[in-house]
């Protein structure tokens, strides 16, 4: 063989050499372009896909969970014309899922503008503004809203709330209303039925209860909460479908300061405040002191407690 096809052998063989680590280079490279894809590049880019999808899940509870800036106090009261049946404060705190209440007599000691007397007096002088007013001033709080709600609209909300057979009569119930012939009857102990809202409104206008005025407020405090209670565990459901509908019966059969707006605005909220509780409410009886009149003094020590309860002493 020449020289000449020696070289010339020589350089096919280094060509096809080459030509194969090339090749093979780029078969080696590609599989571990490919490897490095699928086992560092996907995964770590999927981990971050999910990172920012949990971030921006975070983001959106924590946004639907404030309703802190739909706690309200309101001046509950159930009335018929200019004769109260029964009141409380009622203080709803959505983004704490309760409900607190304080119940009132219509006994208590206040005064507005100059004028002392009892809030019931208060009321019959100036209406519902004399009455709010005379309740705040009465328990040192501000109320940002009141509901006088007449009988008919009080029997359509506990309808709506499923009424309620958790509670105890702490004595025999009997008397007959010589005028309408309506018949108050229930035995001492538990209630051996569910209480509807004439139930409710026999109950707490009662007129022979052996303690008077002070076994009428502790039913106040108590039938309030149970009813509450009672609704969210057993008919939540159906309270948050007719919100709409629980609220024009409020505005129906009440005098009220609560709008169509304010109620838009406060409904997620309460929405909210049946979803997460099932046992919102709870009740305090006022302290202070009971006059040989009839009449009731609130303690100075229970302006500071009431504000604890209903968490705004922070707020001040």
């Amino acid at each position: 063989m020449s020289t000449q096809k020696k070289r010339s052998s020589q350089i096919n063989v280094l060509v096809v050499y080459v030509a194969t680590m090339f090749i093979c280079l780029v078969i080696f490279g590609s599989c571990a372009v490919l490897l490095l894809d699928i086992f560092v590049t996907q995964p770590a880019k999927k981990k971050a896909q999910e990172e920012q999808m949990a971030q921006t899940e975070n983001s959106g509870e924590s946004e639907e969970e404030d309703f802190s800036f739909a706690r309200e106090t309101i001046l509950f009261v159930g009335a018929q014309g200019e004769t109260i049946n029964g009141m409380a404060i009622i203080r709803v705190l959505p983004d704490g899922g309760s409900v607190k209440i304080v119940p009132v007599s219509k006994y208590t000691l206040s005064e507005v503008g100059g004028t002392s007397g009892t809030v019931a007096q208060l009321f019959e002088s100036g209406g519902m503004s004399y009455l709010k007013a005379a309740v705040e001033n009465a328990f040192d709080i501000k109320c940002d809203k009141y509901i006088k709600i007449s009988n008919d609209g009080f029997k359509a909300l506990v309808e709506y709330a499923g009424g309620t057979s958790s509670y105890t009569f702490p004595e025999e119930l009997y008397y007959k209303n010589e005028e309408t012939g309506e018949l108050t009857s229930f035995s001492q102990g538990p209630a051996s039925r569910t209480l509807w809202g004439d139930d409710i409104r026999r109950i707490l206008t009662y007129p022979l209860y052996a303690d008077g005025e002070k076994t009428k407020v502790q039913a106040v405090g108590e039938l309030g909460a149970s009813i509450i209670n009672s609704g969210f565990l057993t008919n939540a459901e159906e309270i948050t479908n007719n919100l709409t509908n629980i609220f024009n019966t409020i505005f129906n059969n009440s005098d009220t300061d609560i709008t169509s707006r304010s109620f838009k605005e406060v409904k997620p909220a309460y929405e909210h405040l049946l979803e997460i509780s099932q046992s919102p409410a709870t009740y305090r009886m006022p302290k202070g002191t009971w006059g040989d009149n009839g009449y009731f003094s609130v303690d100075t020590e229970f302006k500071t407690e009431i504000k604890e309860y209903f968490e705004l002493i922070e707020q001040e």
